[in-house]
């Protein structure tokens, strides 16, 4: 999370225009373009990156970073693994260095898995180097060593389609037969004993793999449905010994569900409905699998203005920054306060991460509302859908996450 932060905060700023459209880094990050080390690679000495007026320190930190490499970012720490044999015993983890690399290793006897300590997580990305003999593998969401989300690699079927398998470990069993191609084993370019690199991200129920930097994803499937909600992240050896270095974290945002919307208003040329306006009903609506709160679902002709509401809890006061993107025009409020106003008209494809907005959270509940109108306006009247005059998109993808 301190990597992600660093760059975004640095590299990514307001556009020209006022918003708090982000640039460079966290846009890419969040629309998974590329890894984090190529992207600031092939992006640092860009004219974009050039033009958010960085101060000259801070050029040099990152250039220096770079130089040094991700093993900074990526050093085994032994008191952040708990360790246990094929046996289940308590052991002692190894740190060693294999083929010019500092890595641990599990030989999948005495050292078979690795539970990272730490808050549980949900959704993140990780980023890592794995090296192995025979199967190397990461879980996640493991309620215990015998519960969780599993995705390995068999290192001696590189550019077949059983490289890469994803299955839930259910009590210990590893069913392999019951989750395999096409969905769920796919092919990559990976070799016995030889290091490659491995981006994972659980987002939801959604997981996507990219092997070597690939811009494209070797794999990108939707979770087995199973009571794994979150939990700690494991690394895991069979059959033989395996090695990771470079081993990154990041918690990614929360996908904001639980939504009510109110009745349909008539739009007017600017963005101006009030906050405090009354609406005779609220309807319940949740974000689809595509993670949009699409509202053209819920009125029988989509052609005016609503407004989105959310509880969001906080146990105490806190800044969290709310990731957003939508289509026409968007006004956003916190506790009564305005933090958001885009009244132009907006449309475009939307991606998670596109815009992120400091929410100063208060003890308790705070009330977050969207004020949200489509993309009609850009039509004149509306678009012309057989004979009705109306929104063609309209919504929006809102996540929370950690300062």
């Amino acid at each position: 999370m301190g990597i992600i932060r660093l760059f975004s905060d640095v590299c990514a700023g307001p556009s020209p225009s006022g918003d708090t459209q982000q640039r460079g880094l966290t846009a890419a990050y969040f629309r998974n373009d590329w890894s984090l080390t190529n992207y600031i690679k092939n992006n640092l000495t860009n004219q974009k990156m050039k033009n958010q007026n960085m101060p000259r320190f801070t050029l040099y930190t990152i250039l220096a970073l770079l130089f040094i490499g991700a093993d900074c970012f990526g050093q085994i720490v032994k008191t952040d693994w708990d360790v246990f044999s094929a046996s289940n015993e308590p052991a002692v983890l190894i740190d060693t260095v294999f083929q010019n690399k500092p890595c641990m290793v599990l030989t999948s006897q005495g050292q078979a898995i690795a539970l990272k300590k730490g808050a549980p997580v949900k959704n993140f990305r990780i980023e890592l180097d794995i090296a192995g003999e025979v199967m190397s593998g990461i879980g996640f969401r493991a309620t215990d060593a015998q519960n969780y989300q599993f995705l390995y690699f068999r290192l001696g079927y590189g550019g077949t389609r059983e490289a890469i398998q994803y299955v839930p470990i259910y009590n210990g069993a590893l069913s392999w037969v019951l989750y395999n191609y096409p969905n769920y084993e796919t092919t990559a370019d990976i070799k016995r004993l030889e290091w490659f690199h491995v981006a994972m991200e659980v987002k939801n129920n959604n997981l996507k793999v990219y092997v070597n930097n690939s811009p494209t994803a070797q794999m990108d499937i939707y979770l087995i449905s199973s009571s794994f909600r979150e939990g700690p992240i494991l690394l895991r050896s069979m059959f033989g010994s395996s090695y990771f270095a470079n081993i990154n974290v990041w918690e990614l945002p929360e996908v904001l569900a639980d939504w009510e919307i109110s009745e349909q208003f008539p739009r007017s040329k600017m963005l101006d409905m009030d906050h405090k306006t009354t609406s005779k009903t609220w309807t319940v609506v949740h974000p689809d699998e595509a993670d949009v709160v699409n509202l053209c679902r819920y009125f029988s002709n989509p052609n005016g203005v609503a407004i989105a509401r959310h509880k969001v809890q906080s146990a105490a006061e806190n800044d969290k920054f709310l990731y957003v993107d939508f289509i026409g025009k968007l006004k956003i409020v916190l506790n009564g306060q305005e933090l958001f106003r885009y009244d132009k008209m907006k449309l475009d494809r939307i991606f998670s991460g596109t815009h992120k907005i400091l929410l100063p959270l208060k003890k308790g509940q705070n009330e977050l509302l969207f004020i949200t109108e489509g993309d009609a306006s850009i039509f004149g009247k509306g678009f012309d859908a057989m004979g009705r005059l109306q929104h063609q998109n309209w919504g929006f993808i809102a996540e929370l996450g950690n300062r």
